[in-house]
Parts: structure tokens; C-alpha cells; sequence
């Protein structure tokens, strides 16, 4: 006589019976997490809605600053309050600088500040806690430079140093002994500990009579090959190097020689207040007015 036996559940009902095996067993154990405070229901529903749908993150509103006087460095604080940072005037269009340098060709050309004392009513101010300070650096207007030495200027077509409106003469980026001259002045501005170091006018001239301009070659090219000298020359130091943006960045060939993605090396883009829209891609901060 043959024995029967009990028939066997197909192999889908197996794989089935052991899913339902497992889910139990991840449920206890879930339910087992939970209860002794392992696991905490709220904060995986909120992990699993953030995963479904993701928020764009905010994106940090812009610096706000004011302008500090060389002469009120101590009302310093005091001028501070209600903004994120101080803007000081460490290098003018004139080409003056705000503090005792050592370079050659700043005492050569009578630019560094007399004071002895400058420098480390500088240095404390710097280390003020919670204060952000930034060295406003007229990068390539400088008329000082250029009356001590006329080769290291732009030119115009009648081989004279060129001048703009207002009678100020500009420096010839591509001039190796003037990007030697900026990447000190920065250098010894991050020596003196600041946080931030603005370059202002680092760019071809605009305004004035630029027709009479001498031919300059690619000037994108020009400031790029600048613009990394000065990168460069900080990389070692603990501080940002901004610039403030021209509104013709965004154009195929700019006058001023800057485009959007010389902008973007940076580690902070400034505008003047007409210039904000066109440069609204950076989120500009605003150059305080002095």
C-alpha cells in the first residue's frame, strides 16, 4: 500500500509565506525600536517627506556695509552696529594707501601712510571678535603710480598716460612690475589680518574718452591672467578675495574686460547700486557709500 503525503504549497506560496514571515518580523522589531525610544516615528515621517519632497535651500542674503573712515577707525564699533561688516579705504584711486607698506614702489611713489601706528591700530581693529572687515583695494585707478612711473599706464594713441573724467590716470594690467605691485598690497592687507579684500575698478575703464584709449589686445584675457596673479598670491592666506562686477560682464566682448565667469573665481562679487540688476546672477553685495 502506498503512503500519501501532504502536498507541498507551490514556490510562489513559499516565497510569499516568507515575505510575510520577514515583514512580520521587521514590524516587531520596528514597533520593539519605537517603544524603547530608539526610533522615533515623527522624525522618519519627517525624513521621508523631505526625501519626497525636497525644499531649495536659502540662499544667504547678501553682506550689508558701511563705510569707515580712516579717520574714525575708533568709532569703528560704533559704526557698525545694525551691519555685518566694515569697508575701509585701504588703497584710493588716487593710488594713497591706508597703511605703512613695505613695498618699493609705494615708498618710491610716496603712496604708503606716514603713521607708524597705523598698522596696528589696523591689526586690532581687525581682531575685533564678531567684526568682518573688508579692505577696499582701488586696483587699477591709480594715479599715484603712474605719475611716479607714466610706462606703467594705460595709454592713449598719443603715447601720453591716459586719463578719465575726473583726471585720474589707470594702470596697464598686463604690466608685470603692476600685478607684482598689487599681489603685495594684498598680500600685506591679509597680513594685517583682514577678512575680505575688495578689488575695486579691476577693470578696463568705461567712462571718460575711451575712444583715445591705445589699442589694449584682449582685455578678458588681460584681467584673467591678473586676476590669477592676485588669487595666487593669497592662497596661503585666511582671507576672501571679492571684486566688484561691471553691468557688461554678461556681454559676448565687455569694454571693461570682465566676464561672468571671471566673476565667478571669486569668492564675492560687489556692485554699485545701478549695477545690481545686471549682476543680479552673483547676488551682489552693495559698496557702501563713503
Amino acid at each position: 500500500m502506498s503512503r500519501s503525503y501532504p502536498s507541498r504549497p507551490p514556490r510562489a506560496g513559499q516565497i510569499l509565506l516568507a515575505l510575510v514571515c520577514a515583514a512580520g518580523v521587521l514590524a516587531g522589531a520596528f514597533l520593539l525600536l519605537c517603544f524603547l525610544g530608539v526610533l522615533s516615528p515623527a522624525r522618519i515621517s519627517q525624513q521621508v517627506s523631505a526625501w519626497l519632497d525636497p525644499q531649495p535651500e536659502e540662499e544667504a542674503a547678501p553682506l550689508q556695509t558701511v563705510f569707515l573712515p580712516l579717520d574714525q577707525l575708533d568709532q569703528a564699533e560704533a559704526l557698525a552696529q545694525g551691519a555685518d561688516g566694515l569697508v575701509l579705504p585701504m588703497k584710493t584711486d588716487d593710488g594713497a594707501l591706508g597703511y605703512v607698506s613695505a613695498i618699493d614702489l609705494a615708498a618710491d611713489a610716496g603712496t604708503s601712510w606716514a603713521g607708524l601706528d597705523r598698522n596696528q591700530a589696523l591689526r586690532e581693529l581687525n581682531d575685533t571678535p564678531g567684526l568682518h572687515t573688508v579692505a577696499q583695494v582701488s586696483c587699477l585707478r591709480d594715479d599715484a603710480l603712474v605719475q611716479a612711473d607714466p610706462a606703467l599706464a594705460l595709454q592713449r594713441v598719443s603715447g601720453s598716460a591716459w586719463r578719465d573724467e575726473e583726471g585720474l590716470a589707470w594702470l596697464d594690467p598686463t604690466d608685470t612690475q603692476v600685478q607684482s605691485y598689487l599681489a603685495g598690497v594684498c598680500q600685506e592687507l591679509a597680513q594685517l589680518g583682514f577678512d575680505e579684500i575688495l578689488l575695486t575698478n579691476c577693470a578696463y575703464p568705461t567712462q571718460g574718452a575711451v575712444e583715445t584709449l591705445a589699442t589694449t589686445g584682449a582685455r578678458p584675457q588681460a584681467l584673467q591672467t591678473l586676476c590669477r596673479r592676485l588669487q595666487g598670491a593669497l592662497a596661503d592666506y585666511d582671507v576672501t578675495l571679492s571684486v566688484q562686477g561691471q553691468a557688461d560682464a554678461a556681454q559676448e566682448d565687455p569694454p571693461s574686460g570682465q566676464t561672468s565667469a571671471l566673476l565667478a573665481t571669486f569668492g564675492r562679487v560687489w556692485a554699485q547700486q545701478d549695477d545690481q540688476q545686471a549682476l543680479a546672477v552673483f547676488q551682489p553685495c552693495l559698496l557702501p557709500t563713503p
